[in-house]
């Protein structure tokens, strides 16, 4: 039987094994498919955010185009100015804007208005300022009357000689270090921490100088123009937008080229699935971020964004692998059950040889006629008797075990143990002369022991019926029965030993010939009782030692003796080789 049942086993192992694999195979398909389906997702929702920076930069680039066309203009050779002999003083640079009625002002069509206005010669460290004389400077500008005193001091804070030289020379490396054609670059610079905003453009002159004119926002009034393309509604394709505004689909900000944040949409939190674009260097170096809105990109995408599936798929995993290693237990536990019921057969096997052997060689001797007197057939059909009822005691418990009953342990009653071993061995020594086994006795008189009915019968009849059968022909088996005195008013123990002529048994086996029999609930009450395996005192063979707790003579009366060994539950395993 073990030779089949553990290769089951292995490939039952394996089995499991490989369902656990297969499943992790799925499991990682499965969340690979998912990977891949948000992959794409994502890489459409960078997609769009790429767009909408690249749309939104082109609509500020014509924003800011047309609002530093409207201010300076004018002066990029406009109306002949460079070919006259005067040269235009930074005064006149608001004439040319556009003229509202409404307020009586001058008031830019394409962006806010300045703070100022600028001019200077190149090569030159000086700086002309134009100041707003409107009351009401961010409607607009007014000219040809004074300029309010609030300004003028704001004026002189802002322009103070360092920042005019500051001015000059920004521009002045700008302009020799790259300026385009046709275009009116934008500058955005800091000076002690505070950020300035710049727009200029180059005359030169038929008398042979350059000169610059400029002028320069506030940040607040440069954020407008940054935040003013979110409301052009052609920056994204109304498919996209489906009449919703800009700024409700797309997170975005604009950093200047050190990337210090210029604007920004109040609601990004974090960057995710997001893109950039350049503005360009003619406008200040600017530089575009956006990105969909987390709470649009399910709508974006068809389909919406794949939820991971990792979580569930993990705890599927975890589930079937737990499942498998409880099959594995559950199987070893079979197994090891088998494996018990095997020993268990084994064993009942051999407690039912004894017996029958027994009987059969008294029935032998009777019909042989070997038994001559009727006190030595009656003898014989007494043992033949005892045998049958410790059969049928044996046979009962065997059923009792096969219903899952546990039978009450029959009460212990003293035993004198001498004249029960010289009876043991009167009744076996007839089985070891059939079997060519010398069967000596040496049985001193011994305290009683408390024993259960049969019990010593039940070991004694055992490990001899192991001893002769496993021992060679001729051997001597020699029973010995003596007593060891207790002190301090201890009653002592009964030593029992059984020797034998056989192969022995190694030391590493010496425990587990008891492992069938373990000690049960009676044995919890034992005091000292106990059995063991060592070598023969010849040098060859085993001699088995039981040591049962001897009675006092004051013992208690038979049946209430809770201080002695359960002698059955010393006996050993199936057999001894």
């Amino acid at each position: 039987m073990p030779s089949f049942r553990f290769p089951a086993l292995r490939w039952t192992t394996l089995l499991l094994a490989a369902s656990i694999a297969l499943t992790t195979i799925g499991v990682v398909e499965a969340s690979r498919a998912v990977r891949s389906q948000r992959a794409v997702a994502e890489h459409a929702l960078r997609d769009y955010a790429g767009f909408a920076a690249w749309s939104y930069q082109q609509h500020l680039q014509a924003r800011l185009g047309r609002a530093t066309e409207e201010l300076v203009g004018a002066f990029n050779h406009g109306h002949d100015v460079h070919r006259g002999p005067n040269v235009p003083p930074v005064q006149s640079m608001p004439h040319y804007i556009y003229v509202d009625r409404d307020c009586a002002c001058h008031r830019p069509q394409w962006g806010p208005s300045p703070f100022a206005f600028l001019a200077f010669r190149i090569g030159t460290d000086t700086l002309g300022i134009a100041l707003n004389a409107s009351d009401n400077p961010h409607e607009g500008w007014e000219v040809d009357r004074g300029v309010p005193m609030a300004m003028v001091n704001e004026g002189a804070q802002r322009y103070t000689p360092s920042v005019r030289r500051w001015i000059n020379d920004t521009i002045t490396k700008q302009v020799r270090a790259y300026h385009p054609l046709g275009r009116f670059p934008v500058i955005v610079a800091s000076h002690d921490g505070e950020r300035r905003f710049f727009t200029y453009t180059v005359m030169p002159r038929l008398a042979g100088d350059t000169l610059i004119y400029g002028a320069e926002w506030e940040p607040d009034a440069f954020a407008t123009m940054l935040r003013a393309p979110m409301n052009d509604s052609d920056i994204l394709p109304s498919a996209f937008t489906r009449g919703r505004p800009i700024g409700e689909l797309v997170e975005l900000e604009v950093t200047d080229a050190k990337g210090r944040t210029l604007f920004r949409t109040d609601s990004v939190s974090r960057w995710a699935l997001d893109d950039t674009a350049s503005v360009g260097e003619t406008f200040g170096g600017l530089h575009v971020r956006a990105q969909v809105r987390a709470a649009m990109a399910d709508q974006l995408v068809i389909g919406g964004l794949p939820r991971s599936r990792l979580p569930f798929l993990l705890a599927l995993l975890g589930i079937a692998a737990a499942l498998s290693f409880v099959a594995v237990a559950q199987l070893r536990r079979e197994g090891e059950l088998s494996r018990l019921r095997a020993d268990f057969v084994a064993n009942i096997s051999h407690e039912l040889r004894t017996p029958l052997a027994q009987m059969r060689l008294y029935l032998e001797t009777l019909r042989l006629g070997r038994f001559t007197t009727d006190a030595q057939r009656a003898w014989s059909l007494d043992n033949v008797e005892r045998e049958t009822t410790r059969l049928g005691h044996l046979v009962e418990r065997v059923l009792r075990f096969s219903r899952g009953e546990r039978a009450a342990p029959d009460p212990r009653q003293p035993t004198d143990v001498s004249a029960e071993l010289r009876r043991i061995v009167a009744e076996f020594q007839p089985l070891a002369d059939a079997r060519g086994a010398k069967l000596v006795a040496e049985i001193d008189e011994v305290p009683r022991v408390a024993l259960q009915p049969d019990a010593l019968r039940h070991i004694v009849l055992n490990l001899l019926d192991n001893a002769v059968k496993y021992g060679p022909r001729g051997q001597t088996v020699i029973v010995r029965g003596d007593a060891e005195m207790g002190g301090g008013g201890d009653a002592g123990c009964v030593r029992i030993e059984i020797s034998d002529e056989g192969p022995g048994i190694p030391v590493a086996e010496r425990e587990r010939v008891w492992r069938a029999y373990q000690r049960g609930s009676t044995g919890e009450q034992t005091a000292g009782g106990r059995a063991w395996v060592e070598d023969a005192p010849s040098g060859h063979g085993a001699r088995f030692v039981v040591m049962l707790p001897a009675l006092r003579d004051d013992a208690p009366p038979a049946g209430e003796h809770d201080q002695t060994a359960d002698p059955s539950a010393l006996a050993p395993a199936v057999h001894i080789e």
